[in-house]
């Protein structure tokens, strides 16, 4: 299950008329005889993981709001999930997976969906052994997920730096005693 987690960096509070860069993702080398692309996007669509984490990953955002400086316009948050509704995350999941789950095990995987219907997948050996598949990947998929996070983020920050510069300068003038400079 993947899991991202907003993250507003601190030069965007202080800097808003500089272009911001994502880092990028660092590279996952992929197993020897790694899932399939196609085996991937049956997972995707029979465990429905995807839809799932979009929802939990949208909602994140209004959770972490107060990273962002006092004076980011609400339509800035806005703009922030729209954006994530419309990114296209299957490309990320395929990099993901196909470092962490072999074809066979996919394979294994889906058959047991098949069989056992999402309802009963969790408990089954086969989740098990997905379960275990990822969990030396953890760190390294942590990064990926943080870079496509800041992706958006920084996306939506570029476009915003003059609505926000303008409201930092009326902020600053309205509170002197701000520490922002």
């Amino acid at each position: 299950m993947l899991i991202f987690c907003p993250c507003i960096p601190a030069q965007a509070k202080h800097q808003p008329s500089q272009a911001l860069k994502p880092a990028p993702a660092p590279a996952l080398a992929a197993l020897k005889d790694p899932a399939t692309p196609e085996q991937i996007r049956e997972y995707l669509k029979l465990s429905g993981e995807m839809d799932s984490y979009r929802a939990r990953w949208i909602a994140s955002v209004d959770a972490n709001r107060s990273i962002g400086a006092p004076y980011w316009p609400a339509s800035f948050w806005s703009t922030v999930k729209a954006e994530m509704r419309r990114t296209d995350l299957e490309p990320t999941y395929i990099q993901l997976y196909q470092h962490a789950v072999s074809r066979e095990l996919m394979a294994q995987v889906l058959s047991a969906y098949h069989t056992l219907g999402a309802q009963h997948f969790s408990g089954s050996p086969q989740s098990a052994k997905l379960n275990a598949a990822w969990a030396p990947m953890q760190s390294e998929m942590e990064q990926v997920k943080l870079a496509k996070t800041r992706e958006v983020i920084y996306k939506v920050f570029n476009e915003y730096k003059p609505q926000i510069k303008a409201a930092q300068a009326k902020y600053l003038a309205q509170h002197p005693e701000s520490k922002e400079k």
